[in-house]
């Protein structure tokens, strides 16, 4: 049983039972909450009393912490652990734990890697817990989630995993990549979103504000080219193909109808996120801890005697109060 040619360097871990009970037929993905070195990973499982089968640096580069003919101690199972390879990735240490264009593109190539040595024809995901851990319909990639009371993978793993298995099934196919389409997409964030000179890292070019239509023209990663920089697509609404963009009187309305999409979902946030302007607007819950606020002067409003509080603002004010009372 090998391990892939795709790592840099092996610094085995002493937490690991030798060798594993099971034949190698999943996968398991977990983030690190921190965004380390490749080196700094292969010293944490030295002493952290933990392992996983493969780690991911923050640049991409693979390490193998236990030979995959062992068993990490990494997914709070055993059983899982006997059978799945296991892949610690470097990640944002805040929600949703993000990883990078580097450690995306590792994974999956590390993951390709795993299933051609293994005989694994195809990854199978399922948001259904029930299937995962009984491997029902063929379902071979799990979650620490599965097994401990964690939020591991972190949600942007987690809700990538279908995406994930996609992009490794097309490896392992041997089929060409879905051609990249450019296309128009909405910015979705309030406070604005950077602007970067490449998919990791970068100086800010520009901030865009929430609402700027961008033309896409190519993507690597989680991140997209807009002409000015690479932008990050966790706030951009894809609206409308990038050959609408100045589009004729016989494709405009096309067009419109396309961005419709985009002032729907806008629509929709605003739905679920209001904006309470007067203290008889805010939800009688809430209503007494703000007017409590702003007869304080912590809560000054947007003028004009306007509160211009959404209902994430009045949570989190409300929330802080409750936190600052237990603290005196």
């Amino acid at each position: 049983m090998s391990n892939s040619a795709l790592s840099c360097k092996r610094v085995i871990s002493p937490f690991r039972n030798s060798p594993r009970n099971h034949k190698i037929d999943t996968i398991t993905i977990h983030c690190v909450v921190g965004q380390m070195s490749v080196e700094n990973l292969c010293s944490h499982f030295q002493t952290a009393e933990c392992s996983c089968n493969y780690a991911i640096g923050k640049d991409g580069r693979i390490a193998v912490i236990v030979d995959e003919a062992d068993r990490s101690w990494c997914s709070s199972s055993p059983a899982n652990d006997n059978r799945a390879i296991t892949i610690e990735c470097a990640s944002d240490g805040f929600y949703p734990y993000a990883i990078n264009a580097n450690v995306w593109k590792s994974l999956i190539g590390l993951c390709a890697d795993i299933c051609r040595r293994n005989g694994v024809k195809k990854l199978v995901w399922s948001t259904d817990k029930h299937q995962r851990v009984n491997h029902l319909n063929g379902c071979n990639l799990t979650v620490h989630r599965d097994y401990a009371n964690k939020s591991c993978p972190g949600d942007y793993i987690y809700n990538r995993l279908g995406q994930i298995a996609k992009e490794v099934n097309q490896k392992l196919s041997g089929a060409p990549a879905d051609p990249f389409k450019p296309y128009q997409g909405q910015v979705n964030a309030d406070d604005g979103l950077n602007c970067r000179t490449t998919p990791v890292s970068g100086s800010v070019l520009k901030t865009f504000p929430d609402g700027t239509v961008l033309t896409i023209t190519k993507e690597d990663g989680n991140w997209g080219y807009c002409g000015q920089g690479w932008v990050c697509l966790d706030y951009i609404n894809k609206i409308a193909a990038a050959e609408f963009a100045g589009a004729n009187s016989q494709t405009q309305a096309a067009k419109e109808d396309s961005i419709m999409n985009g002032k729907t979902f806008k629509k929709m946030y605003d739905e679920i996120n209001p904006t309470y302007n007067t203290i008889d607007e805010v939800p009688a819950y809430w209503r007494a801890d703000i007017k409590e606020l702003v007869d304080k002067g912590i809560i000054a409003g947007t003028g004009g005697g306007k509160l211009g509080l959404t209902k994430s603002d009045c949570k989190a004010a409300v929330i802080a109060k409750s936190i600052a009372a237990k603290m005196r």
